[in-house]
């Protein structure tokens, strides 16, 4: 990452939140074990720190990490740093099927949580949408 957007990022941080929750290493943690076929995870949303905005893009996969940021793959490359939280719907749905009920496949965020909570400390809120898993707080 060009030390410019590193120290860009760390300007956002320092001013808008008072709580980091998550490091490189626990970002890479929650990609990695949650990379389980069985539970379906593909789709998540995204809310960065620099954005006023959330999107819907796909979950990481594990292939797709780095030391210090997401590899190329859909918004990326991005530091970790710049993830505000993900959520994690409990039903995924593919662009331009989301009125298609047999589209849609269910995500095992209860299962989620669960592989979460027995592998380390994570700051997570089921919401009525999903899963949402914290990276920094205000």
């Amino acid at each position: 990452m060009p030390a410019r957007m590193d120290e860009y990022l760390d300007n956002v941080i320092k001013n808008r939140f008072s709580v980091s929750l998550m490091s490189n290493a626990k970002w890479r943690k929650v990609f990695t074990v949650l990379d389980v076929p069985e539970l379906m995870l593909n789709q998540c949303y995204w809310k960065f720190v620099d954005e006023d905005y959330e999107f819907l893009g796909w979950f990481t996969k594990s292939d797709e990490l780095m030391e210090k940021y997401v590899g190329d793959y859909g918004s990326g490359p991005f530091a970790y740093k710049r993830i505000e939280w993900l959520e994690i719907p409990k039903v995924g749905k593919p662009s331009g099927y989301e009125n298609v009920p047999f589209k849609h496949w269910h995500q095992d965020i209860d299962e989620a949580l669960s592989i979460l909570n027995s592998v380390g400390h994570f700051d997570t809120k089921l919401t009525d949408r999903g899963l949402r898993i914290y990276g920094f707080r205000e």
